[in-house]
């Protein structure tokens, strides 16, 4: 699997290669084609159909989902603890699982013995490069190239595009824009934090801006999502008053000219915001 990632200019980030996402863009549509010509993609369908058998049972916090390889068979458990069955959190864990098995490389690996069965976490917040295949792989499993274009095109960034697609398409806001900023339709970048400290993020290739303006992994302070974690404060729209320096260093803009746009989806029981920004 080397050769397949690239470093950004923030530590502990890794990022997919364009030339391999096309690769994994191109397998995954190639693999719902073939089982589910129509929407909606059926995770359990594609693994009755490839002759991988599965269950769904109580696993507590050992994982979300898992394959594996014994007697040459293939077999995924899912974690009910983790999710219901056909939510779209396990129907992302679903098609992460059956990602393992479609990369050659990852099978290939499992059929040798040259990787252990290994639990799979959806928390996006793995820095493992066959994690990041997969999770890739997944999105564009559920949400196929030319379909998902087709219903983004002309069509405005923002809160309506979200709810449509993730009710067409049966998955979770975080899974849609993890398609989203890899179809490159605008400039855009996803920031997950919790308790004010920022856990991962995503951007399109691009997106102009790099370097957060974030001390010791914190929110930037003149931010919506910092009047979140201040005061509670929580907005609906998407926020056109912020400019690039209050997010970025390094704009080479001048102050107060290049407005950015931001949108948070809250998630007050775990203190969490995903936040979201483009222009």
């Amino acid at each position: 699997m080397t050769g397949t990632s690239r470093k950004t200019n923030n530590p502990s980030i890794t990022l997919l290669k364009t030339s391999r996402k096309r690769v994994l863009s191109s397998l995954a549509r190639g693999v719902a084609d073939l089982y589910c010509p129509n929407l909606p993609i059926l995770p359990e369908h594609i693994a009755i159909m490839g002759g991988i058998t599965f269950n769904y049972s109580n696993y507590e916090d050992y994982f979300d989902g898992m394959l594996e390889h014994l007697s040459r068979e293939f077999h995924i458990y899912m974690n009910l603890d983790k999710a219901p069955q056909n939510s779209p959190r396990s129907r992302f864990t679903f098609a992460h699982e059956l990602g393992h098995y479609f990369i050659d490389e990852h099978r290939i690996a499992l059929e040798a013995g040259l990787t252990p069965s290994h639990p799979s976490y959806t928390n996006f917040q793995s820095e493992n490069i066959v994690e990041k295949e997969a999770d890739y792989f997944a999105s564009c499993l559920l949400m196929p190239e030319e379909r998902f274009k087709a219903d983004c095109f002309r069509k405005a960034f923002g809160p309506d595009l979200i709810n449509f697609m993730t009710g067409k398409y049966e998955v979770s806001a975080t899974a849609f824009l993890l398609r989203y900023v890899h179809s490159e339709q605008v400039p855009i970048m996803v920031i997950c934090s919790k308790d004010g400290k920022i856990t991962w993020r995503w951007e399109s290739d691009d997106f102009e801006f790099k370097y957060l303006k974030s001390i010791k992994g914190s929110i930037p302070g003149v931010s919506v999502t910092a009047e979140y974690y201040k005061s509670g404060i929580e907005y609906t729209a998407p926020q056109n008053d912020l400019y690039a320096e209050d997010w970025f260093n390094y704009t080479d803009h001048e102050p107060n000219t290049f407005r950015l746009k931001e949108f948070c989806i809250y998630a007050k029981k775990q203190n969490m915001v995903l936040t979201i920004i483009w222009y």
